[in-house]
């Protein structure tokens, strides 16, 4: 496709001129201690959120997506009253910082560091910066900046629930950008994650009376065994989805992410815990993939007391490579970098599902590099802010047009 040219160089100036700019605001975001779990302080986050909206003349709204208590919102700012509608979408929610200095960001080298810079709240400001440049360069359509709590926990307060409330415009959206930290790349389809914890039951007993107990970990062990040979048959699908290296390809089942059980090491142990993390990949049947597991560990169960907890059960996302959305995503960041973009599958499971169930174009594409994201020294270049923001004001005049004589 052929891009606007001069209209692109007029995005790309009005983005350099906002590059203080956005590092000021992304040092004071990634000073908020939105920690997840626990899903504390949330509502710090979300008042900066709305208070910077409002110092920038952009309307919001905020929405309870809490199911049952707690300060999840998601917050909503808009953009254009008419027309077609894209979606700028990111969580603002982060995970545990690995010391409390991570909270106190620093620039140097050329980034932003500090926790959250990368994921995502490094997308976050490049998205918002976008935003009020396509509407001060006389940009129209409708532009919705979406802020979501609960993503580092699966979303089932957050995305999954504004979803439920009906708070997406599916019949007049265009286009869903989400600004995970997918650098150098862009991801257009992203695994599903069926994640379960198991825990079968013995009876304790003391070691020297061992016989008059029964062994939690002993029929654990005969049911990994059976897991392990269900992993080594499903694993051998290859998705047909752009990933690398090869090994990348294969859909996915973790067995014990998380194991427990017992109470002493003399004592029989009555429990034994561990998780199953099921990632099917976007072209595998989803409802099969959890059917299937579930029906093994039913049928163990006959014989052995068990439960099964679903932690986490998320469908897997993707849209069209040609879609016109993917297409001019792909020519804005080269224009805005000089470089190809490669297009590819997240290794992971992403919340572009939440628009693509509807039917909507979505992509996932933000500053962050991928490798730093929930590190030590978790960062993002400041090159990547620039270069991001200008993709997606870019793409917003692209799909949504300027008034005629705007540039």
């Amino acid at each position: 496709m052929t891009l606007d040219v001069a209209r692109a160089e007029s995005i790309h100036l009005a983005v350099a001129d906002r590059r203080a700019e956005m590092v000021r605001l992304l040092t004071a975001f990634c000073s908020l201690p939105a920690e997840n779990p626990p899903g504390s302080f949330l509502d710090q986050s979300q008042d900066w959120i709305e208070s910077t909206l409002t110092a920038y003349g952009v309307a919001s709204q905020r929405y309870d997506t809490s199911r049952s208590g707690g300060d999840h919102r998601v917050i909503v700012g808009s953009i254009g009253e008419a027309g077609p509608i894209v979606y700028l979408h990111g969580h603002y929610d982060v995970v545990p910082a690995f010391r409390h200095e991570q909270f106190a960001p620093e620039v140097r080298d050329g980034a932003v560091f500090g926790r959250g810079a990368s994921d995502m709240k490094g997308g976050l400001v490049a998205m918002l910066t976008a935003a009020l440049v396509h509407r001060d360069l006389g940009g129209t359509g409708q532009v919705r900046l979406v802020y979501v709590p609960d993503e580092e926990t699966g979303g089932a307060n957050g995305s999954e629930r504004m979803q439920e409330l009906g708070l997406i415009d599916a019949e007049n959206c265009v286009g869903a950008i989400v600004g995970e930290p997918s650098f150098p790349e862009m991801w257009y389809a992203a695994r599903g994650a069926f994640t379960i914890k198991v825990t079968v039951y013995g009876r304790p007993a003391h070691v020297g009376l061992h016989y008059t107990g029964d062994n939690a970990v002993e029929h654990g062990h005969r049911l990994i065994g059976e897991l392990l040979r269900y992993r080594d048959r499903i694993t051998q699908h290859r998705t047909r989805f752009a990933i690398t290296p090869e090994p990348a390809r294969n859909s996915i089942m973790l067995i014990g992410g998380v194991v427990s059980g017992g109470i002493n090491f003399n004592i029989v142990p009555d429990s034994f815990s561990f998780t199953i993390d099921r990632r099917p990949n976007p072209d595998e049947d989803y409802a099969k993939a959890k059917q299937e597991l579930l029906d093994l560990l039913h049928t163990f169960g006959n014989d052995h007391e068990m439960t099964v907890e679903v932690l986490q059960d998320v469908l897997p996302a993707s849209t069209d490579e040609n879609s016109a959305l993917i297409r001019t995503l792909r020519e804005a960041a080269r224009t805005a970098s000089g470089r190809q973009v490669p297009v590819s599958m997240c290794p992971g499971c992403l919340e572009t599902r939440i628009y693509s169930q509807l039917g909507i174009p979505t992509a996932a594409f933000g500053p962050g590099p991928f490798s730093e994201m929930h590190g030590p020294d978790e960062h993002v270049p400041i090159d990547n802010l620039v270069e991001s923001a200008a993709t997606y004001a870019v793409t917003l005049a692209e799909l949504l047009g300027t008034r005629q004589g705007d540039s």
